[in-house]
């Protein structure tokens, strides 16, 4: 364990929390909307993860092991069925969540920038809430490492404690600071599928919503997968790469701002000119 084994560990959980808040608070000065539409993309995500989270817990997960599925398997068909139905069980409830959103709370709302202060809300508090937890494995570690703390457990707890400890400082220095890129990979996807999915609903075209679905189960399947068979810096690579690529995509194909109010011409000035004057109106006009 060095300084900068401690510091790199330490930064990875700053950063996961640090770039989506900086995030968001350039785009609200650059809209001046405030941030509402974030902190709705905020309750998006944790609405989507109530009824996610049970539904993996109690019924995807218990279902796939009665059907034969090896939870831990390490490669073959179980990692593909689990990495499928993991990816499009997220899919699902994340992206009908934020369609939901799209179409009922926020249907009032519009503008070009609306889609964008969703997905940062929607996937910033997801890297936020991950880099509070890494601070607080980040703090449990130092303190565990501290020394004589290992000698008020018992001695076989003592044994797994510094096993995990021994763990968790072998990860290279190199590797230290993907979490907060995988973070970032996943904003971008955020922000993209915020997009085509507003745009499904202003334009009343499924096949967006379903975009939005088909690369949420890919990205979340392909990192279950892929994990297990390529090293991380390639993975994280590979997921840097969708994500760019799905966020400009989405730039591209955004809905395009128009007026939201119909204008009416005011009515026609008279034309002083063309007015009549009878001789009745100049007598009652003149002062007396």
């Amino acid at each position: 364990m060095t300084g900068w084994a401690i510091f790199l560990r330490g930064l990875n959980g700053v950063l996961m929390i640090a770039v989506p808040c900086l995030a968001a608070v350039l785009l609200v000065r650059r809209t001046r909307g405030g941030f509402r539409v974030i902190g709705i993309g905020v309750a998006g995500f944790i609405l989507s993860q109530v009824g996610h989270l049970p539904f993996n817990q109690f019924l995807l997960l218990p279902g796939l092991q009665r059907w034969g599925v090896e939870l831990a398997a390490p490669a073959g068909k179980s990692l593909w069925v689990l990495g499928a139905a993991a990816g499009l069980s997220a899919g699902l409830f994340e992206e009908f969540t934020r369609y939901l959103v799209f179409r009922f709370w926020l249907r009032e709302r519009k503008g070009a920038y609306l889609p964008w202060e969703y997905g940062i809300g929607h996937g910033g508090i997801e890297a936020v809430l991950t880099g509070v937890l890494v601070l607080f494995a980040f703090v449990q570690v130092l303190v565990l490492g501290g020394e004589g703390v290992l000698a008020g457990f018992p001695v076989e707890q003592a044994k797994l404690i510094q096993s995990q400890l021994d763990a968790y400082w072998a990860v290279p220095l190199s590797q230290a600071l993907l979490g907060a890129w995988e973070r970032v990979s996943a904003l971008l996807f955020h922000l993209g599928a915020s997009v085509f999915v507003y745009k499904s609903v202003r334009e009343k075209r499924p096949r967006w919503l379903l975009i939005a679905i088909i690369g949420h189960a890919f990205l979340n399947a392909f990192a279950v997968v892929v994990v297990r068979q390529v090293g991380l810096l390639l993975m994280e690579l590979l997921l840097f790469g969708f994500g760019v690529f799905w966020v400009v995509w989405a730039w591209f194909v955004r809905p395009r701002q128009q007026a939201e109010q119909s204008w009416d011409p005011p009515p026609p000035r008279p034309n002083l000119s063309d007015r009549q004057v009878t001789a009745d109106q100049i007598e009652e006009s003149r002062y007396e």
